[in-house]
């Protein structure tokens, strides 16, 4: 027997494979154990209630489920919200995330943000529209009126007054504008606003370059809720597919909660209430 084979058989060569076994064996649960504790496998936390605590109790309730940190990433004014009490969570109460996982908060602001009002007037619609986006306002009513510049912004008003630029303002109001519509004899058809809310009426007015007129509500309306729900029953002027007024005309509109007084008497295609 030659000595290699001996050695293959021999108590040195069998000794020799069981510990290069236990050493790779071993190196693998060390790779693995330091993996799952780099990791925090198996650690996850179940996020807090925070909403409707104040920012200064949040430490309270991190200590009890483990270490999770907080961080304020807005703010918001809200009438009855006492400053700090948090509004919202991310992520949200009764997710499971990992140990030192930073939940984000938005709080009650103690004072309404404010901010100085920009300029609008002289500029196009669209650029009006991005800059109140940015200044964090919302585009409200468009009022249209005849002028030579199409879609240039001739007013910008709030709560029906206009509002002057560098005037601070709350945060998230809602700005109303006057838009040019040219000088053009252009007519347009009427939509057909039967069944209509105010809201969905003025949104379908103003994509047609109308105006809202006046409102006219009947009894059965009490309320500011029920105005909001109310439909229109009869318009002025009345619908018509063919081009019949102005751009920039205003359109009544006669509402009730009664929709027995809705009455079609017209077949309306689709394509002329869109």
């Amino acid at each position: 027997m030659s000595h290699f084979v001996r050695f293959l058989v021999s108590r040195v060569f069998w000794i020799n494979v069981l510990v290069a076994i236990l050493l790779v064996a071993g190196g693998l649960f060390g790779i693995l154990y330091y993996l799952d504790t780099y990791t925090k496998h198996g650690e996850d936390i179940d996020v807090p209630e925070f909403v409707g605590m104040h920012s200064t109790e949040t430490e309270l309730a991190i200590n009890q489920k483990g270490s999770l940190q907080t961080e304020v990433s807005d703010s918001l004014f809200v009438k009855g919200k006492a400053g700090g009490t948090i509004l919202d969570q991310h992520p949200a109460a009764g997710n499971f995330v990992k140990e030192g996982r930073t939940i984000y908060l938005t709080v009650a602001a103690e004072q309404p943000v404010t901010i100085k009002m920009p300029k609008l007037v002289d500029r196009s619609l669209r650029q009006a529209t991005s800059i109140l986006e940015t200044y964090g306002l919302v585009v409200g009513d468009k009022r249209y009126k005849p002028d030579m510049c199409v879609n240039c912004i001739l007013e910008q008003n709030m709560d029906g007054k206009e509002i002057r630029v560098g005037e601070r303002i709350r945060k998230g109001s809602v700005i109303d504008l006057v838009v040019g519509q040219g000088l053009s004899n252009e007519l347009v058809e009427v939509p057909y606003l039967k069944e209509f809310t105010t809201e969905m009426a003025n949104d379908l007015l103003q994509s047609k370059s109308l105006n809202l007129g006046s409102l006219l509500f009947d009894e059965t309306v009490e309320n500011a809720d029920d105005s909001a729900k109310a439909i229109v029953y009869r318009q002025i002027p009345p619908f018509s597919q063919e081009p019949s007024v102005r751009m920039g005309a205003s359109i009544d509109l006669f509402l009730t909660l009664d929709t027995n007084k809705v009455v079609h008497t017209v077949s309306v295609p689709l394509d002329t209430i869109q």
